[in-house]
C-alpha cells in the first residue's frame, strides 16, 4: 500500500469516520466468505475412506489453541489487538513513515482484524487506496459486531502458513505432524513468523531467513512480556526442524469415492450450481457416511481376483444393492486406479444382451400375460428389415413365456417385444431403475441390443426392484451427511414407489427363478436360496452378464474389455465366454458369501395379492355361470379375464 493511502486510513481512525470520505462501503451483515474446511467420506462402518480437500484447513476453537500460540501471532501480527477498534493509528503511521521515507512499501499497516476482512469479506478486491479505505472501515464495524476472541478465531482458523496449509491447526500438523495444542514456545513463533510472507519465509524453502524472522518474535514476546527471559533463550537454542507438505490423505476404494462425488455434485439440495455443491462438497467440512459395506467390497474384489488373476483377463466388475433399503453395499472392478479411472461398476455403459429380457418379462406379466402364454419363437424376420436367430441356432415354432426366457430365445422375444411396444418395455426399465438412457424406438432393445447401453448400477438397482417385490427404493451410496458440528444437513430420498403391483413382481421372479434352477443361469445358484435371475452374452460374445437378486441382496456381475470390442475368448479356461460361464458363477461365489450368514427368505407373496377364481381348464378363461370350472388360486395380475 502506497504511503498516502496509509495516510488516508490513518485520518479515518483519528477523525468521524464519515467526514473524510464518502464512500459506499460494505457491511458486516454482508455473508462472509466461508473458509474452505476438508470434507470426510467414511464407509458404512463409519471407516474413513478419504479427505476431500481444496485447501487443507482443520478449524480449532481458541480454547484448544495454547496461550503462547496466540501471544505469538499477536507479537508477529499485531500488537495492540486488544487495545484498537479494528484499525491500529500507531501502526498506520508506523508504517506510513517507514514506507515514505524508504520510497516503497516496507512495512503494512494492517491490523489483525483487517487481515479478517481481506480473508473471509473482500478476498478478490484490488489493492488500491479505495479497498483499502473499504477495508478499513468494515473492520471498524467488524469489531462492533464481533467480539475480539472471535474475529482471533476466524483470523487463526483463515490464514495461510505456506506448504499448503491454511489455519493454525493445518499449519501445526505439516510443519511439525502435532496438533495446535501441543505447539511449543519456539515452534509457535517460528509460524507465527511465516505469516507476514508465507512463501518466502517457509522454513522448508528459507530456513535461515525463517530462524531470523523466529528469533525476532521471540525477542519481542520478551520484550512485550508474553514470556520469561528463560524461555526465550531455550526457544532460540531449540533447532529449526520442519516437515515439508502433507502429503493428500490416502483414498481407499477411490472408484466408489469418485462415484459418490459425482452424486452429490448433481445433488440440487446442496446448492443450486455445480460450483456451490463443489464448495460445498470439497470446501464445506461434511463428513460423507456412505452405503459401502467393507466386507462385502473386499468380497467381490478377492472373488474377482480369484476368478480372473491375469493381467490380461478381461475387465470385470460386481455391484450389489439392498433390495430393501437401496443401499449400494458394493461396486468394485478388477482394476486398479491407478491402471483404469474409468469406473467400470458406476460409468461402463454396455450392451446388456438378454439381461434386458427381464423388462420385458416385467411388462409382458404387468399386461396380465402368464408363464403360460404361448408366443413364437422361430428364427427369421420378425418385423420389416429386421430378422433374428435363437442362440442355438433352432426353431421353436411354439414356446411358453416361461420356456423362452429359460432358454433365453431371442426370437420369441423381439416378437413379445414389438407386441407390448418398445415404448412400454423402455418405461418399464426406467422404473424400475435403470438411470441411463433406454432408446424408445429401437424395437432391438427387447433382446438387449441396438444403441441400448447400461451399467452393472443400472441392472443391480432394477433387479433390487424385483427383489423388494416391485417396490423401488431410490438407489443411494450416501446414507446421511453431517455439516462438521455433527448436525444432519442431507438425507437421501426415502420414498418408496410401486413401479410393478406385488403380484406381477412375483411372477416375473418366479419366471427368473426358473432360468437359474433349469435355464442357462443354472451356475448362478445360491444354495439355501432363491434367485431370479437372467444371463446375457452380447454379439461375438464382447460383454457378458448374470444379472440377479435374491429378497435380501441384488447383485450384477459384468465381463468385458473396456477400450474395445474385443471378443472374450479362452479365459481361464472358458472358450467362449457367456452370461451363464464366469459372469454367473462369480455372482454365486459373491452371493453365497454375503448370504452366508443370513436366514433364507423366498419370494412370498401377501394373501391380499391372490385371489380364489373358477377356471374353465378348456379355454384358461374365467368359468361362466352356466358352465362351472376349477377353483384356482391365482395371483391378482394373472386373473383371467371372462
Amino acid at each position: 500500500m502506497r504511503p498516502a493511502a496509509l495516510l488516508a486510513v490513518l485520518a479515518l481512525t483519528l477523525t468521524a469516520c464519515g467526514q473524510v470520505v464518502t464512500l459506499e462501503l460494505p457491511t458486516v451483515d454482508a455473508e462472509a466468505r466461508v473458509p474452505d474446511v476438508q470434507s470426510v467420506v467414511y464407509d458404512a462402518e463409519g471407516n474413513q475412506l478419504a479427505v476431500l480437500r481444496r485447501e487443507f484447513r482443520e478449524p480449532v476453537s481458541l480454547a484448544d489453541v495454547p496461550r503462547h500460540v496466540v501471544d505469538a501471532v499477536l507479537t508477529a501480527e499485531d500488537r495492540r489487538f486488544f487495545e484498537h477498534a479494528g484499525v491500529d493509528a500507531r501502526a498506520v503511521t508506523r508504517a506510513a513513515i517507514a514506507n515514505f521515507s524508504a520510497g516503497h512499501v516496507q512495512q503494512g499497516g494492517s491490523t489483525i482484524t483487517q487481515q479478517v476482512v481481506k480473508l473471509l469479506y473482500m478476498p478478490e478486491a484490488d489493492r488500491d487506496p479505495d479497498t483499502k479505505l473499504r477495508e478499513a472501515m468494515l473492520a471498524r464495524n467488524l469489531e462492533q459486531q464481533r467480539t475480539k476472541a472471535q474475529i482471533l478465531t476466524d483470523y487463526l482458523n483463515a490464514v495461510y502458513f505456506g506448504e499448503g496449509a491454511y489455519g493454525i491447526e493445518a499449519a501445526a500438523q505439516t510443519y511439525f505432524r502435532v496438533p495446535a495444542g501441543e505447539l511449543d514456545v519456539a515452534q509457535a513463533a517460528l509460524l507465527a513468523a511465516i505469516i507476514r510472507a508465507p512463501e518466502s519465509l517457509t522454513p522448508t524453502r528459507d530456513p535461515d531467513a525463517a530462524e531470523v524472522r523466529r528469533d525476532d518474535v521471540l525477542r519481542r514476546m520478551e520484550q512485550d512480556g508474553r514470556i520469561d527471559a528463560a524461555t526465550r533463550d531455550a526457544a532460540l537454542a531449540e533447532p529449526i526442524e520442519v516437515h515439508g507438505r502433507l502429503p493428500r490423505p490416502e483414498t481407499r476404494e477411490p472408484h466408489f469415492v469418485d462415484f459418490v462425488i459425482r452424486t452429490l455434485l448433481e445433488d440440487p439440495r446442496l446448492g443450486g450450481t455445480e460450483a456451490e455443491r463443489a464448495q460445498r462438497v470439497y470446501g464445506g467440512g461434511l463428513r460423507i457416511h456412505t452405503t459401502l459395506r467393507p466386507d462385502l467390497q473386499e468380497l467381490a474384489h478377492a472373488t474377482l481376483a480369484e476368478r480372473l488373476p491375469d493381467a490380461d483377463d478381461p475387465e470385470a466388475a460386481v455391484v450389489l444393492v439392498e433390495p430393501d433399503s437401496g443401499h449400494v453395499v458394493a461396486a468394485a472392478g478388477n482394476r486398479e486406479y491407478e491402471e483404469l479411472q474409468y469406473d467400470l461398476a458406476t460409468q461402463a455403459r454396455r450392451q446388456p444382451g438378454s439381461t434386458f429380457k427381464a423388462f420385458v418379462l416385467a411388462a409382458a406379466v404387468a399386461d396380465g400375460r402368464g408363464p403360460d402364454t404361448e408366443l413364437d419363437g422361430r428364427q427369421g424376420e420378425v418385423a420389416p428389415g429386421w430378422s433374428v436367430r435363437n442362440y442355438d441356432r433352432r426353431d421353436y415354432p411354439s414356446v411358453t413365456l416361461a420356456g423362452a426366457t429359460r432358454l433365453s430365445l431371442n426370437s420369441a422375444y423381439a416378437r413379445l417385444g414389438l407386441d407390448l411396444d418398445t415404448r412400454r418395455v423402455a418405461a418399464t426399465a426406467r422404473a424400475m431403475g435403470v438411470a441411463s438412457p433406454v432408446p424408445t424406438d429401437d424395437p432391438q432393445i427387447s433382446i438387449g441390443g441396438g444403441g441400448l447401453g447400461v451399467t452393472p448400477l443400472d441392472m443391480a438397482s432394477a433387479f433390487a426392484t424385483l427383489g423388494n417385490l416391485g417396490a423401488k427404493r431410490e438407489t443411494t451410496a450416501v446414507t446421511r451427511i453431517e455439516s462438521r458440528e455433527g448436525h444432519v444437513v442431507w438425507l437421501p430420498d426415502d420414498d418408496v414407489q410401486a413401479v410393478l403391483a406385488p403380484s406381477a413382481a412375483y411372477v416375473t421372479a418366479g419366471v427368473l427363478r426358473e432360468a437359474v434352477e433349469h435355464g442357462t443361469g443354472r451356475a448362478a445358484r445360491v444354495d439355501g436360496w432363491e434367485v431370479a435371475g437372467k444371463t446375457g452374452t452380447t454379439s461375438n460374445h464382447v460383454d457378458a452378464w448374470f444379472v440377479g437378486t435374491t429378497t435380501a441382496l441384488a447383485g450384477a456381475v459384468w465381463m468385458g474389455h473396456a477400450q474395445d470390442q474385443r471378443p472374450m475368448r479362452d479365459v481361464q479356461g472358458v472358450d467362449r465366454v457367456t452370461g451363464g460361464s464366469l459372469p454367473a458363477t462369480i455372482f454365486s461365489d459373491v452371493m453365497t458369501a454375503a448370504l452366508a450368514d443370513v436366514e433364507p427368505v423366498g419370494f412370498e407373496l401377501p394373501d391380499e395379492e391372490w385371489e380364489l377364481v373358477e377356471i374353465d381348464p378348456r379355454t384358461g378363461l374365467r368359468a361362466a355361470a352356466w358352465c362351472p370350472g376349477e377353483v384356482e388360486r391365482v395371483p391378482r395380475v394373472l386373473v383371467p379375464r371372462e
